[in-house]
């Protein structure tokens, strides 16, 4: 199971309220019975934070499913960093021992790759990608993480198919960036033409150069936008060009080229934000976003970084 990063967040929040307070217990169970997300977030949790050798005690009770609010309060840097490090290893591990299962490329942090296909195809992995080749004389590939320039070669027989969650992108002949985040793909043209399509929503369209598509999932939202096609896929030069995107997927992407993980305060995650980061420098990037934001910065640990006041 793919699990919401913020479940996560909050199933090590709980860990660390039952230590700092085990009068919290009942509180704890009701939210551990709100939802099966929620057994599955502090499961994982429990599990990453077992294999680091310290087991919490708290039990799996049942309880009416009331959803308590979850107080944001002053904590220790230690806790705190103790909590993000735990979150980044139940979000980061498990993928990635998925993705070694299934990707036939994939990059690292900060880390390029270029592919050629058997079709004459070619492909560039931007950071912390994965691809699967579905079936090469098909011409259908799926990008499982990250993002990907694609230069595909003519065939008019045999349209070339790429799929990113719940997006589809059919082409003959052209060249496109692909993108794959949290329940959201997005596709924007340079050249050609491509039929963007999902397989459980009534999308379809086609795009011309200079049209970008967002498409999220399960709500169905699509998003246009236009951009100079000279600028799709800028990211190959180092620079992230990013328009009216919530700072939490703007974070998501800057992730890929700095590696570890960054937890980013609540009131600041849904704000919307349009500008242009050097990738090249992932920590000058994060500084100019909280510039931009008004708001703190800070690397708690080699592994954990903090956006916002907490």
């Amino acid at each position: 199971m793919k699990l919401d990063p913020q479940l996560l967040e909050q199933a090590a929040d709980w860990h660390l309220r039952l230590q700092e307070n085990p009068e919290s217990r009942t509180e704890f169970e009701q939210w551990l019975a709100a939802a099966p997300e929620h057994r599955a977030a502090w499961q994982r949790i429990v599990k990453v934070w077992g294999a680091l050798g310290e087991m919490p005690s708290a039990s799996f009770t049942g309880a009416p499913p009331v959803v308590p609010a979850l107080p944001r309060r002053k904590r220790r840097w230690p806790a705190l960093a103790a909590a993000a490090s735990i979150v980044g290893l139940a979000v980061l591990l498990t993928p990635q021992t998925q993705l070694a299962l299934h990707a036939d490329y994939r990059t690292g942090s900060g880390e390029t790759r270029e592919v050629q296909l058997a079709d004459g195809s070619r492909i560039t992995l931007g950071p912390q990608s994965a691809l699967r080749v579905v079936d090469d004389a098909e011409r259908n590939v799926e990008l499982l993480q990250g993002q990907a320039f694609f230069k595909v070669a003519h065939d008019a027989e045999h349209p070339f198919t790429a799929q990113a969650g719940e997006l589809s992108v059919r082409v003959l002949g052209t060249a496109f960036d692909l993108s794959l985040g949290e329940r959201h793909a997005e596709v924007a043209l340079a050249e050609g033409s491509v039929q963007a399509e999902s397989r459980t929503q009534p999308l379809s369209e086609r795009l011309s150069p200079g049209q970008r598509l967002g498409f999220s999932w399960p709500s169905g939202q699509v998003t246009r936008s236009r951009l100079e096609p000279a600028q799709v896929a800028s990211w190959r030069s180092g620079a992230l060009f990013v328009e009216d995107l919530p700072v939490r997927e703007v974070v998501e992407r800057l992730q890929r080229y700095s590696g570890g993980w960054v937890m980013v305060a609540e009131p600041l995650r849904e704000q919307r934000i349009t500008g242009v980061f050097d990738v090249r420098n992932p920590e000058r990037a994060y500084t100019a976003l909280a510039q931009s934001l008004g708001t703190q910065n800070r690397q708690v640990t080699p592994w954990v970084r903090l956006l916002g006041d907490f």
